[in-house]
């Protein structure tokens, strides 16, 4: 598998506190990384850093060449009015700017394949604003999706659904990864079932505490010490 985003020693601080410290790892083609830690442990100031949302931090992050990128913050405004169907919000992801759905034969076909993979077929000419809260949140993984089919990176997309929706949401996210060989960063705090979905597990407290393997993860102290803090 090929490499496609490499991280080395990445830290941001605010107003002199470090909230990320030298931090390292790197994401190959198809894998998917879970981002796991407490609560203000700088899992999405890494994110944001990543996507070039915040531009103040030190040490070196690249992609691979021509890499296309999809990012679902952690939160959304999914209470705010947005005047859009469900087939306008994912196609207007291939341009990157709203009210642009002229998509060319390729891109078309790609739509097909992302709303018949993440279900959504029968929604797209509901109102966006109409929508549950775990079909928003597909919705916009789809968006992204078609935004970037490389990389997708999730900050707590199952934050707020109940245990129905968040299922459906992270069997929707594996068959994306299967489908497409897309490579997954998602940040979540369902600790033991993001250790069975995810090949990776990324530990982060303000640094690195682990990274390896989730099945090797489940093994470690962290592990238990996390359990334990979130109780």
């Amino acid at each position: 598998m090929n490499t496609i985003l490499n991280v080395k020693n990445l830290s941001v601080a605010f107003e002199a506190q470090k909230v990320v410290q030298d931090v390292s790892f790197t994401i190959k083609k198809g894998e998917y990384l879970a981002l796991v830690g407490p609560n203000g442990a700088g899992k999405s100031t890494l994110l944001r850093t990543i996507i070039k949302d915040n531009k103040k931090f030190v040490g070196t992050f690249s992609f691979s060449s021509d890499i296309k990128l999809g990012y679902v913050a952690q939160r959304n405004s999914d209470d705010i009015y947005f005047p859009a169907t469900v087939e306008e919000v994912i196609k207007s992801g291939f341009k990157q700017r709203l009210f642009s759905y002229r998509l060319n034969k390729q891109e078309k076909e790609f739509f097909q394949s992302v709303i018949t993979e993440l279900k959504l077929s029968l929604l797209l000419k509901k109102s966006f604003y109409s929508l549950s809260g775990g079909q928003k949140r597909a919705v916009l993984i789809a968006r992204a999706l078609c935004t970037g089919s490389d990389l997708l990176i999730l900050d707590e997309p199952a934050s707020g659904l109940d245990n129905i929706a968040a299922n459906r949401l992270y069997e929707a996210i594996r068959s994306l990864k299967n489908k497409f060989n897309t490579a997954i960063i998602m940040v979540g705090h369902d600790i033991n079932r993001l250790c069975s979905e995810a090949d990776s597990i990324l530990c982060l407290e303000h640094t690195v505490k682990f990274i390896g393997k989730s099945t090797d993860f489940v093994k470690t102290p962290i592990y238990m010490e996390l359990m334990e803090h979130l109780v």
